[in-house]
């Protein structure tokens, strides 16, 4: 077992990227580089970070996350790395972050990579290091597993098809859903840009998925993006509501590319112009996520979510329940003859869950709550709107604990601010 922990990997690692005109690889801190002497002392905005996740079609991989660097010209009003904020700055070159990825790789500490960046200048200069990187690991080490690139709004259209071309996923931030919403919190970008440069990467990733569902093999070194794009928006910052976030997010999901969203619940950073705006809840964020799970996995409408008298999602309720209780005419449902769709739609199944029992059913007699656990539902949520040869399992439907607040109420809350996002590396 390595005995080496993750703080002392990623000193190691950013050791090892100083080259012999800029200082002595893996000597004192002092001999690094400037752009590099103080990589470690930006806490969640170090240019290297090793995480844990779960691909699709790859299982669980420990990716490598580095941000190129986090300098940046321009100034948006809730970034931490926005161009007026004082904090140390740091910068990898193509050349260092592959030899610290691959370093790192060789080791054993992670299987893929997730590289992102600020934008210090022009963003045609920010998409020529992003080829540069990929085409050292790809062209001339002959890396054939995971890379993620999160590509930069403004790029030529000969960039963004070569990048596109050389990563198994690219993503880019829409940060908001509208372009008159996006001025108010980055008045020097363009939602039109983006949605430009999103629009020819998805085209081409759409190209790859099909050629390849028509039998063209893959190419490692060359993937397409076909792992699918990913977007992100910025929740709370602005003040558009979930039902604007999702119907933008469902508009593009319908052109067909794109894997998934992000989103990352605003946070107040210090010495930014929102740093007195109000945090917005966490559980926020994962009601979008919720939401956006039951239109892609679960067959649901987005004109079928339920949200508040202000377009949110109800926060003491999962979108999925919120429904369910919105629907009584469709329930109960009985588990013995209920249709798959009819079944994935109950609070507490979800998809793997609803196979399992239409399949077990087939040559097996259910008799009761402890069978249904034993297939994945979560039956304290399930029970009450379902029953089993006609009997209800469950009279009460759906119970709340009752509080001094609910959890959309800010009453008492104190106000924090942060010196990063937690949404810097998605």
């Amino acid at each position: 077992m390595d005995a080496m922990t993750l703080e002392q990997k990623l000193e190691l690692l950013i050791g090892l990227a100083g080259d012999d005109r800029d200082g002595a690889p893996g000597k004192d801190r002092a001999m690094l580089p400037p752009r590099l002497r103080h990589a470690n002392d930006v806490g969640a905005l170090r240019p290297v970070n090793i995480r844990e996740l779960r691909v699709a079609g790859k299982g669980k991989l420990s990716l490598m996350r580095i941000l190129m660097t986090n300098a940046c010209s321009f100034n948006c009003h809730y970034c931490p790395m926005r161009r007026d904020r004082a904090m140390p700055r740091t910068l990898l070159k193509p050349e260092e972050l592959v030899k610290i990825f691959l370093d790192a790789f060789h080791r054993g500490w992670c299987s893929g990579l997730f590289i992102t960046t600020g934008i210090p200048g022009r963003p045609v200069k920010v998409m020529d290091d992003l080829i540069q990187v990929m085409e050292l690991l790809r062209e001339k080490h002959r890396f054939t597993g995971y890379v993620h690139v999160k590509m930069v709004p403004g790029g030529q259209a000969a960039q963004i098809e070569r990048l596109t071309a050389l990563a198994s996923r690219v993503s880019l931030n829409l940060e908001a859903p509208c372009g008159s919403s996006l001025a108010q919190i980055a008045p020097e970008k363009s939602l039109d840009t983006s949605l430009a440069s999103l629009e020819q990467a998805r085209r081409l990733v759409s190209r790859e998925r099909g050629e390849r569902r028509d039998g063209k093999p893959g190419d490692p070194l060359h993937p397409g993006g076909a792992s699918g794009m990913t977007m992100q928006f910025v929740v709370g910052a602005t003040p558009d509501s979930d039902r604007t976030l999702l119907g933008k997010v469902t508009e593009l999901y319908a052109r067909g590319g794109i894997h998934h969203a992000h989103f990352s619940a605003f946070r107040p950073i210090r010495d930014t112009p929102l740093e007195n705006a109000p945090e917005t809840p966490v559980l926020r964020e994962n009601r979008l996520y919720q939401a956006d799970y039951l239109v892609r996995q679960y067959g649901f409408g987005a004109d079928e979510v339920v949200f508040d008298e202000r377009g949110n999602l109800p926060l003491g309720n999962d979108p999925k329940t919120s429904w369910a209780l919105a629907h009584p005419e469709r329930f109960p449902v009985e588990v013995k003859t209920t249709s798959y769709e009819d079944l994935v739609r109950v609070p507490g199944i979800g998809p793997g869950t609803a196979k399992r029992i239409v399949a077990e059913r087939a040559t097996t007699v259910l008799r009761g709550l402890a069978d249904l656990r034993k297939l994945g539902a979560v039956t304290t949520r399930a029970a009450g709107f379902l029953t089993l040869g006609g009997k209800r399992l469950q009279t009460v439907k759906w119970t709340e604990q009752l509080g001094f607040w609910g959890p959309d109420d800010d009453t008492g809350r104190h106000h924090l601010t942060y010196s990063v996002s937690p949404g810097t590396f998605r």
